[in-house]
């Protein structure tokens, strides 16, 4: 079990590297990324029935790397990077399944190096070696929006990239900094996690070297105000870039924020705590309001996962058990609804060649099928009781009202904006008037079990939410209790 974190970060590469060496044909090139999903699906499987929930980090590789400059291949394991690795496996086959005629090489190729780079980024535990997957996630975006992307797809693509460098530089500068405080004091160079938390700094300068990381986990996330490449590139990019970007790619956002952010910066994250909390309300209603007037389904469910990405961070500021329980809940649960619902949003522009609101409807006269997929997983994102969702934002606004009564009243709006937005949506798309002629196929069985693995879980994780919450309760009580 020693190396199996290793596997389960670079097989999806290796097998990259192997099948690009070979110049595979498209066809082995779909089967070797699928197999490599799979694969990997198995492995963070025998993680999780060998995982103590009682324990700190486990299953710990610790490795020289460049050992002059202090840097490790440093990864291990705890409940709250399971999480998100759980969720990362339990994606990408449903998204090779949805890419099966998708005839680009190059797509296949971007898709298993993001799977390395964000694999890589939720189990490093050095900081370089965690910078090295951060920026490892960037590259394969930018290519999948810059060339297989749709509309304004080239500035788009650049424009995500420079402000995701922007934020990247900042937390760059800060971990390089941290650093030279460790040289300093201990006379040797280390990047560490554990090693660099047992550094004090100077009020000042832990200022600004937490704004450094904050600045690349916020606009990764993204709050409001540093949202504005986020519509765009979920309008431009492929459906299976706009998964990652959403059920993925943003969550590292909130797990910088707790990984890193409370073990360095616990006493400082003090100070912004009214800032986050604040923009993080504003951006509940900002985009909420987003959503309302928007007629693209897919910019529609942006503005939509920003609402509900702002509810997480507000509940990682709130430092109480049933905030955190809901907001580490929350990144699984709405990573499986957004995944879903960004999926039939795929779906429904390969049949109709469109995603504007106003020229659809009636589908729900022609493909049943399809229907309850779609309005499964757009209630599922609104937090319909018996989803996985509802649980989450229930945990996260008692924890507000636990906190302040005014924040738990203001919190408790989250599920009522989304209810009007995504029925008035659902009446439109579903149960509207016809209003295109296009002939309409329902799910066939491909795309439904590509679907149902999904239905299962967001279900499961409403009805018995006992059957997960033991893998991280423990985690988050002694957490809990060091930020306290």
């Amino acid at each position: 079990m020693s190396n199996i974190l290793t596997n389960i970060i670079f097989l999806p590469l290796f097998i990259a590297v192997i099948l690009g060496v070979l110049r595979a044909p498209l066809k082995l090139l779909k089967v070797g990324a699928f197999f490599s999903s799979i694969l990997v699906l198995l492995l963070v499987v025998f993680v999780i029935i060998d995982f103590d929930p009682k324990g700190n980090m486990q299953l710990i590789t610790y490795l020289p790397w460049i050992q002059s400059a202090g840097i490790f291949y440093y990864i291990g394991v705890d409940a709250l990077s399971l999480v998100v690795l759980t969720l990362i496996v339990l994606l990408m086959p449903p998204l090779y399944l949805y890419m099966y005629h998708e005839k680009r090489k190059g797509y296949w190729y971007n898709m298993m190096i993001l799977q390395t780079g964000v694999t890589g980024a939720v189990l490093s535990l050095d900081l370089m070696l965690f910078y090295l997957f951060w920026e490892t996630m960037l590259l394969p975006i930018f290519i999948m929006i810059g060339m297989y992307g749709s509309g304004m797809h080239q500035y788009n693509s650049m424009k995500i990239t420079l402000m995701t460098i922007l934020g990247s530089m900042s937390m760059l500068f800060s971990i390089l900094y941290i650093g030279y405080i460790y040289f300093e004091t201990y006379g040797i160079w280390s990047f560490s996690l554990d090693k660099l938390s047992l550094l004090s700094f100077n009020p000042q300068t832990s200022l600004w070297l937490t704004a450094g990381f904050l600045l690349a986990f916020v606009i990764k996330i993204p709050l409001v105000g540093f949202h504005t490449w986020m519509a765009p590139a979920y309008g431009s990019a492929p459906t299976p870039a706009v998964v990652i970007m959403s059920s993925i790619m943003a969550k590292l956002g909130i797990y910088g924020i707790w990984r890193f952010g409370f073990t360095l910066f616990e006493e400082t994250l003090l100070f912004y705590t009214p800032f986050i909390i604040t923009i993080a309300l504003i951006g509940l209603l900002y985009y909420a309001i987003r959503a309302v007037s928007e007629n693209n389904l897919r910019r529609m469910f942006a503005y939509s996962s920003g609402s509900h990405l702002s509810l997480i961070a507000l509940g990682l500021f709130v430092n109480n058990i049933y905030a955190w329980g809901g907001s580490l809940y929350f990144i699984a649960t709405h990573a499986l609804a957004s995944a879903g619902m960004f999926i039939m949003i795929g779906l429904t522009y390969q049949r109709f060649r469109t995603l504007d609101i106003n020229s659809l409807g009636g589908i729900a006269q022609k493909a049943p099928l399809f229907t309850f997929f779609f309005a499964f997983f757009a209630l599922s994102i609104a937090g319909i009781p018996g989803t996985g969702g509802f649980v989450a934002e229930l945990l996260i606004i008692i924890g507000a009202f636990k906190e302040n009564f005014i924040l738990g009243f203001l919190t408790s709006f989250t599920m009522l904006s989304a209810m009007i937005y995504i029925f008035w949506m659902l009446q439109r798309v579903l149960f509207g008037q016809p209003n295109n002629s296009t002939p309409f196929a329902d799910l066939n069985i491909k795309e439904t079990l590509m679907l149902l693995p999904l239905v299962i879980l967001l279900i499961l994780t409403g009805v018995v939410p006992s059957l997960f919450t033991p893998y991280f309760e423990p985690y988050l009580t002694q957490l809990l209790g060091v930020a306290s």
